[in-house]
């Protein structure tokens, strides 16, 4: 307890000492360096767009540019030693491109002003035109006037509708490509999954048939993973492929599978970490995820890679192959990627430790029989492309296609063996026109479908055969057509700059079919959805008009009207607030609603069923006695799926940060912290059970404080006619267990029945560090990205006391954070991460065992020979990556022999052990 104490002051006091230079005289963030750094470059001669980036990661400095803009136009190469400002002068000359300064170090290629002529120099942007570039892609000055703004591409930035801007009054986080492939992860899911702010419960590959305490993680019959920001479940966090919805899947379709993106085919990852709907429309509770996909490359670049952990069997490959050619006014790309992975069982990781022996039968014979990871392949392809028809009209369009074969065995309690093998495809196709209407007005269309196809055989094992036919097959098909109609612009001018403005239409359809081929189908629904929705960005204090201390100060108003073909029309409104006191400070705060419908396999579901089993028998599960004898001897029947008449799910969402930017002497600074606080009502789940225990023990909690759950949850000693009406209910027949019996009924659970709850609530605090500088030994980067949560509870009715979930086994810690530090010198880049999760316990009754922190190291080394290599050499990148570099056991916790889970925490540790990668790159 000391050392986690100990622990927690050195985080806040690094968070202290990183605030300090916010609260200091605002001078200090506009003395500028002494002197110009300069770095070592070695950039061959090649497409400006790689070109570019090669300058960025050999120099440290942020460089922004569009695709439109470098499209067909070589670079020189580059070497020797240079500052910044000269090496991207003789880099650019005669591309008639120019770079002009930016916030935070970086610049911004745009092309050269027709009016200044080819070898006249223009004058750096205004801070206000600087600062209005999106930190992405960046589209050049059309017009020579002094109200002209860097424009975004069509896909701009995630958490806004209007181009050339970024949501700077909501917290958002932007991964490059660089970082992804650098996190020491093999696939999207995992990326995801080290983020603090993603709790990793929910759907993922690391269950088999789901959580005990969240009923919609056990729907995932697919081996899928979903995203899941601030702990409040795969439904709250909207997942976007280039700023378009993709199909969800699972059987109640409430998802998007992360494993299903290719990781070669991925430009860069946008987290937005504020509610969003008055943007994107239901779902955007948690926040957003946009994967953005690559369209940028020219050339030939083959990738191969080979993984395995360090005890055991389990061995990775992944191939991919990406071609790229640009014109002056356009580009085509193409990537194919093939991954494998074998399965990881429980006689790999026998520290993890088998189901507590506490019921005959729960313990396996053999542990090659449990998969604690399924075996998967994969293959995926993308196309994308764009071409500017005339100077006024452009054209885009994308496909994105992946196919996965999983195969995961299970046993259960009664001894037996099932294998599940699942095959899952998944199709997007995205179209967009944009068209330029005048100086600054632009239209926008946008259409994209999406399907995901499921197919699920499970296998019965007998005598160690599999036999032919499977005991259950299961199909899934989710599909998604969406239309998008938007224009955006420049309304007037205020004395702090132009007031922006956004208005768009969407229509959309959702289908979803969940088949049990032989029995019934069990989820089965459409519907459609249409949108109107505008946004204004209002600079009430500019550069022109700035006082002391207020060097800018703008609103963001937005707004979303949705109208559901099933659950009605829905308002949600978000205000922005952001204010800059100095250069490189910004001080923000938003405040939205949001309002989504039950997923379709919720709202058309068809599959509610139940079990009966021996009430002794699951007493002695989780080792308790009756809480009266009278109950001993009888029947209990647990009752699963999903209420009628739900609800639409709503949420209030407020934020409040400050981000912070300096570099004084050589030193690069940022720093960004962020409060956020979550009221999400009709929360679609399971009744909490009070201290966090499992919902087998709710009978016993309801004895004796009838209370605790709302009416009707557990009822005792039913009635004939009430079981005969339970029974009539139900749209799947009840499973009898171990010769119980309806005649002698004395428990009916309905905890695990889904509806929507009270309430939910969370609040926190995230800080984001980072900080870099040019050494003699190479240019060092460090950082830490930390989540703190001050509460979550949950609230099953307005008349039941609300549940804290937080710091108990399958729930939220408290404390998460990845820490990181990198040396990188010509091609060479040595990195290493840390990773944190807290201490916990089991639950919140008296005596629980706890549960320790787990801290991991992950680390990569990779060497890019560029113009430094000869012959076969030119081109070729390597890779070493170590995850868990240590091989940290994860921490002891209870097993749950009825979901088929070991002696871990799934939601908050991995079983995966040492884990090595190798990996070789080579552009042609």
């Amino acid at each position: 307890m000391q050392i986690k104490e100990s622990f927690k002051r050195a985080l806040l006091s690094a968070a202290a000492l990183s605030f300090a230079p916010v609260l200091a005289p605002y001078t200090a963030f506009a003395d500028p360096q002494s002197e110009e750094q300069v770095s070592q470059f070695a950039i061959p001669s090649q497409g400006m767009g790689d070109a570019l980036r090669l300058f960025s990661r050999q120099s440290g400095t942020p460089i922004l540019f569009s695709e439109d803009v470098v499209s067909g136009k070589p670079a020189p190469g580059l070497e020797g030693v240079f500052s910044p400002d000269a090496g991207l002068k003789q880099l650019l000359n005669g591309s008639g491109l120019e770079a002009v300064a930016a916030p935070g170090g970086a610049r911004i290629i745009r092309e050269v002003p027709a009016s200044s002529g080819s070898s006249s120099r223009q004058p750096p942007l205004s801070k206000e035109q600087s600062e209005k570039a999106a930190p992405s892609q960046v589209k050049p000055l059309k017009e020579d006037s002094p109200d002209s703004v860097l424009r975004a591409d069509k896909v701009t930035v995630t958490g806004t509708s209007l181009r050339g801007l970024a949501p700077e009054s909501s917290p958002l986080q932007v991964y490059g490509r660089d970082e992804v492939l650098g996190s020491g992860a093999t696939s999207l899911d995992q990326f995801i999954r080290t983020l603090p702010q993603n709790f990793g419960g929910g759907s993922t590959e690391f269950t088999t048939i789901g959580l005990p305490n969240d009923s919609n993680s056990r729907q995932n019959n697919t081996s899928g993973a979903s995203a899941n920001l601030r702990g409040l479940g795969s439904r709250g966090t909207l997942v976007l492929i280039n700023g378009n919805r993709m199909a969800p899947t699972s059987e109640i379709g409430d998802f998007v599978d992360l494993s299903l993106i290719p990781m070669a085919a991925i430009e860069r990852v946008e987290v937005l970490t504020d509610g969003a709907s008055s943007i994107y429309g239901g779902d955007a509770v948690a926040g957003v995820i946009n994967f953005i996909l690559r369209d940028d490359f020219e050339g030939a670049e083959t990738t191969a890679s080979y993984g395995s952990v360090t005890e055991g069997g389990m061995e990775e490959y992944r191939f991919s192959q990406t071609l790229g050619s640009a014109w002056e006014s356009g580009n085509l790309l193409g990537t194919y990627e093939y991954a494998s992975r074998d399965n990881l069982t429980l006689a790999d990781r026998p520290e993890i430790g088998l189901f507590a022996p506490r019921v005959e039968g729960d313990i396996l014979p053999d542990a090659r029989f449990l998969d604690l990871l399924p075996a998967q392949e994969r293959h995926s392809l993308l196309l994308s492309g764009s071409q500017q028809v005339n100077p006024k009209l452009s054209l885009s369009a994308s496909a994105l296609y992946s196919k996965r074969d999983t195969e995961r065995t299970r046993f259960n309690r009664n001894t037996s063996i099932d294998v599940y093998e699942t095959e899952s495809e998944g199709l997007t196709l995205a179209f967009g026109v944009d068209y330029e209407l005048g100086a600054s007005w632009a239209a926008s269309f946008d259409a994209s479908y999406g399907q995901i196809r499921n197919k699920e055989g499970r296998f019965r094992i007998e005598d160690g055969i599999r036999p032919d036919d499977p005991v259950d097959d299961v199909r899934t098909e989710s599909d998604l057509w969406s239309l998008d109609l938007k224009l955006d612009g420049d309304l007037f001018r205020l004395p702090g700059g132009p007031v922006k403005a956004a208005i768009g239409g969407h229509l959309r359809k959702e289908a979803f079919t969940n088949d049990i081929l032989g029995q019934q189908i069990t989820a089965d629904g459409d519907r459609d959805v249409s949108a109107l929705y505008a946004e204004m960005q209002v600079p009430l204090i500019g550069e022109e008009n700035a006082l002391p201390g207020v060097r800018r100060l703008e609103l963001n108003l937005s707004g979303r009207v949705d109208d559901y073909s099933d659950f009605g029309t829905s308002s949600n409104p978000k205000v922005g607030l952001l204010w800059s006191p100095a250069d490189g400070v910004n001080v923000r705060g938003s405040y939205s609603t949001s309002f989504a419908p039950p997923p379709l396999g919720r709202a058309f579901s068809l599959g509610r069923t139940g079990q009966l089993l021996p009430y002794d028998f699951m007493l002695e599960y989780i080792e308790q006695e009756a809480p009266d004898p009278s109950l001993s001897g009888t029947g209990y029947i647990q009752v699963f799926g999903t209420a009628k008449d739900l609800d639409p799910e709503t949420s209030e969402t407020f934020t409040a940060g400050v981000d912070a930017t300096w570099s004084r002497g050589g030193h690069d600074w940022t720093v960004s912290a962020t409060y956020y606080d979550i009221s999400f009502e009709g929360r679609l789940g399971a009744t909490p059970i009070p201290q966090g225990q499992l919902d087998i023990a709710a009978p016993g909690i309801a004895w004796n404080d009838p209370g605790a759950f709302p009416a009707g949850s557990i009822v005792f000693f039913p009635t004939a006619q009430e079981i005969d009406d339970l029974l009539a209910s139900f749209d799947i027949p009840i499973a009898l267990f171990f010769g119980a019996t309806l005649d002698n009924v004395g428990v009916i659970n309905n905890v695990n029945v889904v509806r929507n709850l009270a309430r939910t609530d969370t609040s926190g605090l995230d800080l984001q560090l980072d900080y870099g500088t040019d050494t003699p030994l190479g240019h060092f980067d460090a950082g830490i990205n930390a989540n703190h949560i001050l509460d979550f509870t949950q609230q099953a009715s307005a008349g039941t006391a609300a549940v804290e979930t937080l710091n108990t086994y399958l729930n939220p810690v408290d404390l998460t954070l990845r820490g990181h530090a990198s040396l990188s010198r010509g091609g060479l880049t040595a990195s290493t991460f840390v990773n944190y999760i807290d201490s916990y316990q089991v639950d919140r009754t008296e005596g629980a065992d706890g549960i320790s922190s787990w801290t991991t190291v992950d680390a990569t080394l990779s060497y890019d020979f560029d113009a430094r290599g000869a012959g076969w050499l030119r081109g070729v990148g390597l890779g070493l990556s170590v995850t868990n570099l240590f091989d940290a056991a994860p921490p002891a916790a209870p097993s749950n022999g009825g979901y088929s889970m070991t002696a871990y925490d799934p939601t908050n540790a991995s079983p995966l052990g040492r884990f090595v990668t190798f990996e070789v790159r080579k552009a042609f």
